[in-house]
């Protein structure tokens, strides 16, 4: 080898050691090679910065999410200054600024020829945009880091390198616990669907709507209240009440009219903007304004007054609470309606808003009751001004936390379940946090370089298909072992054999065929479950739908609304095998559908059962006659509810409900919030930071 090969070690004193220590060949490819890294987030950071000191010097990054004060205290390439700009941006350009040798990052040198050989470029963008990240762009890669904290993004980059035949080097962390294995094709190792995944705890409707007894019951309730009153669409929301049944609301109507009046903040905020060169206009629209804010604030009351005192002086009445632990104790009428009198919900009596409030403050009942409706005071104030709001909770929304917290709170007063939330306290539940360990990042970014640095010299070596030979996979443990170990390496597995993804395994999925529709099985299964991005289903030769950029959708939309057994080709019936191919994903499987309509009802459970449906089980017997829908449908959308919220967990759960998936032999059951950690277990795979 020459020394000019080497040259960037020499120019940053840093690889030095890095060359003697792998060689002249390994090093070289190392720094010739390109790497894909996804996340930009608490393993990301530790990531790019080991990258750059490393010697990595093409190196791209995918992340949608942008940075969050509350990113600062462990993702530490971020300053207060960076908050609101994409995190990948600001990740690459101080990563990149600590793999540059110092004469090239000094603006009077003349040396500028060899910047070209460094490129850490961002890409602010969702890793499930197909136009954008798919199997030919991540073929253009040596090897890929995985760095995310949601299932349906880790799940997209791992079907993208199965596709690619690219080696993948996943990690997660939970707190103290971790872990770091490699996922590659042409070695025959696990993939990161062969192992059903830790799911969140489920806790019926009627549990949330009439008996809570813990915090995060009060705390989905007001996330479902957040729903009824800011989202696009009241009826997704289980608070929603028709008020064309027999039994009237007490609530839906105030509701509805509080909803119209904040959306009508929005017109104006724009005769505002249309009036301030007019005096007179000016003076008119003030008025108006001050009567838009007081009927807002009047109705924000009502509807207080109607959930928390109307609404369960009705339930009592009814005796609907019967089952509760505690009788609930409506809140007082007057407290609410002195709150408005008062004018108490200004911004000199706001509690959350005085100097030297602190978020771990615990609320009182008329303090909770203040802060809700300045959250919907402030919602409206920000429609003027033509902001938008969420359309779904966010932890990380300030507004969206503050009514939450304060909401919850007020449930939880009525119905006496201890203790109160604090601000700090009431988000760790709400965005099912448990508290994120920098080290813990710091170490698996550690092990997933290492590994890096395996699949390098095995790709040098021209032996890809042995990375089992070197590569391990491994825990990481908060206690040590008998031995004194923290870090616990294990063989890679071979892949399940059930698994659909890496396996082509046959899915047995078991419904109603009679109630379920097709855009139903799309939505709630095809989609949502299986993560499929633009699937074609086929019935023997017959294609039924179809999705992709060249297609017409309206050729395939009258099936959409059909029952299963009246679609074209003879229906699904029972034991009718579907084909599913996605080209986005390089993947097809056959789904085996076996009719079911008779279920076994859990106690408490309120889902009608047309809309349960099992993933697994044994192949059902073909019958002998001819072969015979939904929010956050895509699991493309990657977004906020879902995206690079740091220290976001899975917890595993107890089967409490019919509608469980056994899509790899292993039962789990439906996904809504989660209240418990169990981290005692080195083998539970951990959610990734």
């Amino acid at each position: 080898m020459t020394n000019s090969k080497h040259s960037s070690s020499k120019s940053n004193p840093l690889l030095k050691g890095l060359l003697m220590t792998t060689g002249a060949d390994l090093f070289d490819k190392i720094t010739s090679s390109k790497i894909l890294l996804v996340g930009a987030g608490g393993i990301g950071c530790e990531l790019l910065k080991n990258l750059a000191l490393s010697g990595f010097t093409h190196v791209e990054v995918i992340d949608l999410d942008t940075i969050d004060v509350s990113n600062l205290n462990r993702q530490f390439l971020f300053r207060s200054q960076h908050v609101g700009m994409p995190k990948c941006t600001v990740a690459c350009a101080a990563a990149l600024a600590m793999l540059l040798p110092p004469s090239l990052t000094n603006d009077n040198s003349n040396d500028k020829s060899n910047q070209a050989k460094y490129s850490y470029t961002a890409h602010h963008g969702n890793v499930c945009d197909n136009s954008r990240f798919n199997v030919n762009f991540v073929k253009g890669f040596d090897l890929v880091l995985n760095a995310l904290d949601n299932v349906a993004a880790r799940r997209r980059v791992n079907r993208l390198c199965l596709a690619a035949a690219v080696p993948l080097v996943e990690a997660g962390t939970t707190g103290y616990l971790g872990q770091v294995t490699v996922i590659d094709k042409q070695s025959n190792t696990e993939c990161y669907e062969c192992q059903a995944k830790p799911t969140q705890k489920v806790y019926p409707i009627c549990t949330i709507r009439s008996t809570p007894s813990m915090p995060v019951h009060t705390i989905v309730w007001a996330k479902e209240l957040y729903k009824l009153l800011f989202g696009p669409k009241v009826e997704e929301s289980m608070l929603f009440e028709d008020q064309t049944g027999d039994e009237k609301s007490t609530y839906m109507d105030l509701v509805m009219d509080l909803r119209s009046k904040i959306t009508a903040a929005v017109s104006v905020g724009n005769d505002d903007d249309n009036n301030n060169n007019d005096e007179k206009e000016s003076k008119e629209s003030k008025d108006k304004n001050e009567d838009l804010d007081d009927t807002i604030s009047s109705l924000a009351a009502s509807a207080l007054v109607a959930l928390y005192n109307t609404e369960i002086e009705k339930q009592l009445a009814m005796d609907r609470f019967k089952t509760a632990q505690k009788v609930p104790t409506a809140i007082c009428k007057n407290m609410i309606q002195n709150v408005i009198l008062d004018k108490k919900y200004t911004n000199k009596n706001i509690p959350s808003k005085q100097t030297g409030y602190k978020q771990t403050t615990i609320p009182s009942k008329e303090e909770c009751i203040i802060e809700v409706i300045s959250t919907i005071m402030d919602a409206a104030t920000l429609l003027k001004s033509g902001e938008t709001l969420l359309p779904e909770f966010d932890k990380d929304d300030t507004l969206a936390m503050k009514f939450v917290t304060f909401a919850s709170n007020l449930r939880s007063y009525v119905f006496g379940i201890d203790p109160i939330q604090s601000y700090y306290s009431a988000k760790g539940i709400a965005g099912n946090i448990i508290p994120a360990i920098a080290t813990t990042n710091a170490i698996v970014a550690g092990m997933q370089v290492l590994a890096a640095f395996h699949i390098l010299k095995k790709q040098l070596e021209k032996k890809d298909g042995e990375l089992k030979q070197v590569c391990k996979y491994t825990y990481c443990l908060r206690d040590k072992t008998r031995k004194g170990y923290y870090l616990q390496p294990t063989i890679l597995p071979d892949p399940n054999p059930k698994c659909f993804v890496c396996k082509n395994a046959m899915i047995n999925l078991s419904l109603d065929t009679s109630k379920w529709t097709l855009d139903m099985l799309l939505s709630r299964i095809i989609k949502k479950e299986l993560g499929f991005m633009e699937p074609s289903l086929m019935l023997g030769s017959s294609i039924i739908y179809e999705e992709g950029d060249d297609i017409d959708e309206d050729e395939y939309s009258m099936n959409k609304s059909k029952k299963l057994i009246d679609l074209p080709a003879g229906g699904v019936q029972s034991g009718t095998v579907v084909r599913i191919e996605d080209f986005t994903q390089d993947l097809e499987v056959d789904l085996c559908v076996n009719h079911k309509s008779e279920w076994e009802m859990k106690d408490g459970e309120e889902q009608e059962e047309e809309e349960k449906f099992s993933i697994g089980g044994d192949k059902p017997v073909v019958a002998s006659s001819d072969a015979i829908t939904s929010k956050d449908a895509s699991t493309g959308n990657a977004g906020k509810d879902d995206d690079d919220n740091d220290d976001i967990v899975e917890v595993l759960a107890e089967d409490h409900s019919a509608n469980s998936k056994n899509i790899n032999g292993n039962k789990r059951s439906a996904i809504d919030i989660v209240d418990d950690n169990d981290s005692s277990a080195p083998k539970k795979k951990a959610r990734s930071e």
